[in-house]
C-alpha cells in the first residue's frame, strides 16, 4: 500500500520503535539475569529455551530493571499511539 510521504514517515517511526523495543527489551533482560535473576540465569542448561515476558522483569525489584522496563513500557504506548491516531497498520515488510 502506497501512502503519503507523512503517513510513511509515520508508519517508519512506529515500525523503528517496535525495533527499539526488541533491543529493550533485550537489554533489560541482560541487566536481570546478570543481578536479581542470575541464580535462575546460573542453573539454566545451555540449548535450554524459555519465553520471556515484560511481567517477568516489572515483577523484579532492581531499579535499573524498573527504570529500563518503565521506558520499554513508554516506547509501546508511543508506537500504538502513532498507529491509533493515524488510522495506521504495520505491514509484514514494514517490521524490521
Amino acid at each position: 500500500m502506497i501512502l503519503d510521504p507523512y503517513k510513511q514517515s509515520l508508519t517508519d517511526a512506529a515500525a523503528k520503535l517496535i525495533h527499539i523495543r526488541e533491543l529493550l527489551f533485550d537489554a533489560t533482560f541482560q541487566v536481570a539475569i546478570t543481578n536479581e535473576l542470575k541464580d535462575w540465569s546460573d542453573t539454566v542448561e545451555v540449548g535450554e529455551v524459555h519465553t520471556f515476558s515484560k511481567e517477568l522483569l516489572e515483577s523484579c525489584s532492581d531499579t535499573n530493571v524498573q527504570l529500563l522496563t518503565s521506558l520499554l513500557t513508554s516506547v509501546e504506548k508511543t508506537c500504538d499511539s502513532l498507529l491509533n491516531l493515524n488510522n495506521l497498520e504495520l505491514e509484514e515488510e514494514d517490521q524490521p
